[in-house]
């Protein structure tokens, strides 16, 4: 599940709770301020619970910004950091479009600046 920088636990936890019990919700974290970077880990204990989420949340906004959920194999140690080279997501370094809530413009204001 992606989200805005500043959505807390329990906001998160409210919402997808709606959908069936959750066992187990990891915040994404900055791999170097330990920060939230906008990404979560949102557990059920039965999959139709998740192919709910999916249906009902995925698509809708909170905090102002538009929930998108993805199915996952699994959380594993290690991987609630983010995966780009600054900590933060993959996919905000290759963003075209300005974002405030983001960020700017990811780590494309790097690269063009020739920085990275």
């Amino acid at each position: 599940m992606y989200s805005s920088f500043y959505t807390t636990e329990e906001q998160i936890h409210e919402l997808f709770s709606k959908c069936g019990e959750i066992k187990r919700l990891v915040m994404g974290l900055d791999r170097f301020n330990k920060t939230p970077c906008g990404f979560c880990f949102v557990e059920y204990y039965t999959h139709t619970d998740a192919l709910d989420a999916m249906k009902y949340v995925g698509g809708t906004k909170l905090d102002e910004r538009i929930i998108r959920t993805d199915l996952d194999p699994g959380f594993k140690e290690g991987r609630q950091y983010g995966r780009g080279p600054t900590g933060g997501q993959v996919r905000d370094y290759y963003r075209e479009d300005y974002d405030p809530g983001r960020g700017g413009y990811g780590g494309r204001e790097q690269r063009v600046a020739g920085r990275n």
